[in-house]
């Protein structure tokens, strides 16, 4: 099940990075959402922390709250995805 997972999220990688490499409009979009779903992925984990120091709960405990966020989970599955990617597109352009 992990090589499987893995294969695809490679696939998915090299699949964004050809997409983004060959075309300057699907690179825009890609930048701007990895933006959009950066910063709204930090406004997911700032609540979580800002929640759990209000409460006063436990720190270690409490916080693992943020990994059950659909924002934070989305944002992190994007993001895990269109770094490789957005690498890869550095590696395969060519120097000038």
């Amino acid at each position: 099940m992990t090589i499987t997972i893995t294969l695809i999220l490679a696939a998915c990688c090299l699949a964004a990075g050809w997409i983004g490499y060959r075309s300057r409009k699907a690179l825009f979009v890609m930048d701007a959402l990895a933006a959009i779903l950066l910063f709204t992925t930090f406004i997911s984990i700032a609540s979580a922390i800002t929640r759990t120091m209000l409460r006063g709960t436990v720190f270690m405990t409490e916080i693992h709250a943020v990994l059950l966020n659909p924002v934070f989970i989305l944002g992190g599955a994007y993001l895990a995805i269109y770094t490789p990617a957005r690498m890869a597109m550095n590696v395969l352009r060519p120097s000038s």
